[in-house]
């Protein structure tokens, strides 16, 4: 569309259209801090009940706990230590919840804490050896900077806009 010399992507509509592109990014991108607090939240649970098998998204942070755990309950501790672990895994998963709801809003500090913490724990999972664990980490990691960098860019388009000044009062007799 080149209507008076201009081009599509100069219209206030193709910016919109962007912009509304790059939201439905950064909200891809966000809802995988639930994927990993969701099936981290899994995980704990399938741990409690004793069971041996995870799913490859948790977090290694609250697998290592339960190791952890695991190992003092072996050496003496009571089961009761079992609820440490949970408890453990609810805040860091209330925290990886709390990266998607603002990563969700467009916050650029959600995304960036948020890869940093799931890298590390990535390097973590990797050094313990569980490669497909690490994988899927690597997985995850491409979508939470692909939001990040979609959060960037919608952010610029919004800081790049004119500030349109409020309309004028109504008119009073």
């Amino acid at each position: 569309m080149a209507t008076l010399g201009l081009k599509e992507e100069d219209t206030p509509n193709a910016d919109q259209s962007k912009l509304e592109e790059l939201d439905a990014t950064v909200k891809s991108g966000a809802n995988w801090f639930y994927w990993i607090a969701g099936l981290s939240v899994i995980n704990s649970l399938i741990y409690l009940s004793g069971s041996e098998w995870q799913f490859l998204a948790g977090l290694g942070i609250t697998q290592l706990a339960d190791g952890f755990v695991d190992v003092a309950i072996e050496n003496g501790a009571p089961s009761a230590m079992k609820a440490v672990s949970l408890v453990f895994s609810f805040i860091v998963v209330a925290f990886f919840a709390l990266l998607g709801y603002y990563g969700g809003k467009r916050s650029s500090i959600a995304f960036v804490i948020g890869i940093v913490i799931y890298l590390l724990d990535g390097l973590l999972v990797l050094l313990l050896g569980e490669f497909l664990v690490a994988g899927f980490h690597a997985v995850a990691l491409f979508f939470l900077i692909r939001g990040f960098l979609a959060c960037r860019q919608a952010n610029a388009i919004d800081n790049a806009r004119p500030f349109a000044p409020p309309p004028p009062p109504p008119a009073t007799l």
